[in-house]
């Protein structure tokens, strides 16, 4: 141990004079960073190997291991650590009273059986890939080290996402909760689409000049085929659990009219269905059709009478107006795409009578956004094709972000170790050994100790010139 620890402070020293040195050079500092970089991940790995392979052979070596565990072979180990693929051996051993196997150093550092990446780079891989593709993921957490995108893919699979919404120690006193929902639509790899569902529930609004930010946001999502009940159980849960429920005047649900979305108003008390004003542009522009400069008087004129018909709540006259236009078109199946619209309309009319009724207390819905920045950004913007435990995991975990959670926490559940429990003896003992073996000091001024000759002048002269100063 002394050994190494030497070793360590003679590099950093000498990684030290080389910067001085190249500082001084025009390019200098450029270059020696790259090489510090290599060099301090070549030190990492070195250290990490021989920490591994020290705390075995202190575990070999203890009374305790004696006693208990009977040493059979050495195996050879590979992982994957930050600092790139790491070898080491390590001993398997046999528990005396039960004919357990078990490696005692695996036990001591916490490692998996069969574990191939350790926990930081797991975390630090999932973290990566639900920002970009697999295989830049894949690239980019092992020092030189390229992890597959079939594995990336997998560890994606393997997680099970459950986290338990905690109490609020002081509950929220608001008048009004509102809940804001849509969908994206994501190709499966077999063919199909999936429709990752997301729901972001807030309270207020404050404007930051031209920008606006809703307060105390959270998100919720995911694939939810055939269990739409459980997403919007979830929301309830989270706000019985934030809120004082009793005292909020109303919780707005706006959307695009979807019957997965109108299924939130039967669990949300006090609940309003609000339809969202983008879809309802979006269906009355698709009825009255492209504005040119020869129609734009016309169809503006239109536009003002529909919207003229919602904000009266006369959805007659509506259907009045939608038919005068519907006289004009001559196309069959542009007429049938506007009947459908019309029908859109009329489907979702407390929605939109909701809209007008209550638009002092609304902010808009800003759910498109939302569903282009939280999934389509990852999901749906490339050609991809994914498979739906990979959909419902992708999106959760950009959710969790969204609310500013730990991913690492949802990677160290599923790693957790059944601890082989002799161990703690043998660990507590073992921390002892090596304390006991790195109490020595080390060099005051190493460099002037044991330094080369280079460097040793160079130091001097460094320090000559500083104190005439």
């Amino acid at each position: 141990m002394e050994n190494i620890l030497h070793d360590f402070e003679e590099k950093v020293i000498s990684l030290m004079t080389e910067f001085l040195k190249n500082s001084m050079e025009t390019g200098g500092l450029s270059n020696f960073t790259e090489d510090l970089k290599d060099n301090l991940m070549q030190l990492g790995y070195d250290l990490t190997k021989f920490s591994l392979e020290y705390a075995e052979d202190i575990i070999f070596k203890t009374k305790e291991r004696k006693q208990q565990f009977e040493s059979l072979e050495k195996d050879d180990r590979k992982i994957v650590s930050i600092f790139g693929d790491i070898d080491f051996k390590r001993r398997y051993y046999i528990d005396k009273e039960n004919n357990q196997r078990v490696y005692l150093l695996d036990e001591y550092f916490k490692i998996a059986p069969n574990e191939r990446l350790l926990e930081n780079v797991e975390t630090k891989l999932i973290e990566e890939a639900i920002e970009t593709n697999y295989e830049k993921a894949g690239k980019s957490v092992a020092y030189k080290t390229e992890i597959s995108k079939q594995t990336v893919m997998n560890k994606i699979s393997e997680l099970k996402i459950n986290l338990e919404e905690e109490k609020a120690n002081t509950k929220r006193i608001v008048d009004n909760i509102y809940c804001i929902a849509d969908e994206d639509h994501v190709h499966l790899q077999k063919g199909g689409i999936e429709e990752p569902r997301l729901i972001v529930v807030y309270d207020s609004m404050i404007k930051n000049g031209k920008r606006t930010q809703l307060c105390n946001k959270k998100h919720f999502g995911g694939v939810y085929k055939g269990k739409i009940d459980d997403l919007w159980e979830e929301v309830l849960t989270y706000l019985d659990n934030t809120y004082e429920l009793d005292k909020v005047k109303n919780i707005y649900v706006l959307g695009d009219g979807a019957n997965w979305i109108k299924t939130g108003l039967e669990w949300l008390p006090k609940s309003i269905n609000v339809l969202d004003k983008f879809h309802l542009m979006k269906a009355v522009n698709g009825i009255v059709g492209k504005e040119t400069k020869d129609n734009i008087k016309e169809k503006s004129e239109y536009k003002r009478r529909i919207y003229r018909s919602f904000y009266a709540l006369d959805f007659k006259q509506t259907k009045e107006i939608v038919y005068e236009i519907l006289a004009e078109e001559m196309e069959e199946t542009t007429r049938k795409r506007k009947e459908k619209l019309l029908q859109y309309i009329l489907n979702n009319k407390e929605g939109i009578s909701n809209l007008y009724k209550y638009q002092s207390q609304l902010h808009g819905c800003s759910a498109e956004g939302h569903v282009s920045h939280l999934y389509s950004a990852r999901l749906s913007s490339r050609p991809l094709g994914w498979k739906t435990i990979n959909v419902n995991n992708v999106s959760k975990l950009r959710l969790i972000k969204a609310d500013n959670k730990e991913i690492k926490e949802i990677v160290h559940n599923k790693r957790k170790l059944i601890e082989f429990k002799e161990i703690e003896k043998i660990r507590h003992v073992a921390k002892e050994k090596i304390k006991e073996s790195i109490n020595f000091k080390v060099g005051t001024i190493p460099v002037m100790e044991f330094g080369t000759t280079e460097q040793r002048k160079f130091f001097k002269q460094l320090l000559e010139y500083k104190k005439a100063i």
